[in-house]
């Protein structure tokens, strides 16, 4: 697959849950491992759970950035803009990661959005790993 710089689209990122609730939110999928056999920092991941980023990023009890992986954001920088998108609401001390990445992206900055609750877990939409 060619990579092209500031694309919109790209392949699905994924969220990875530590079921304890205890570890940090680690990535996984899109550019940096489509096998998802790992994180994108490289972390092992083991016997936690996959999740759709749309269930789990954009939510008030996900916002607080001590509780994600620095690494795997970071890694978001060669993900497609839509991948980005999702992560936007991620509060840092600086700003939330909509305004300090997306924004660049769409030279105008947003300001903080307003979330919804996160879903059931019976509701999560989970990847069946092989």
């Amino acid at each position: 697959m060619n990579y092209v710089k500031n694309e919109l689209t790209g392949p699905r990122v994924f969220v990875v849950v530590d079921d304890n609730k205890k570890g940090k939110i680690h990535l996984t999928g899109g550019y940096a491992k489509p096998e998802m056999n790992k994180s994108m920092c490289g972390t092992k991941l083991g016997m936690k759970t996959i999740v759709d980023a749309r269930d789990i990023a954009p939510r008030e009890e996900y916002r607080h950035a001590h509780r994600w992986c620095k690494r795997c954001l970071g890694m978001l920088d060669f993900e497609g803009l839509d991948q980005k998108v999702l992560f936007s609401a991620i509060e840092f001390s600086a700003g939330t990661y909509g305004q300090l990445v997306v924004a660049r992206h769409i030279s105008r900055n947003k300001p903080k959005l307003i979330l919804t609750p996160t879903p059931e877990k019976s509701q999560w939409r989970t990847v069946e790993r092989d």
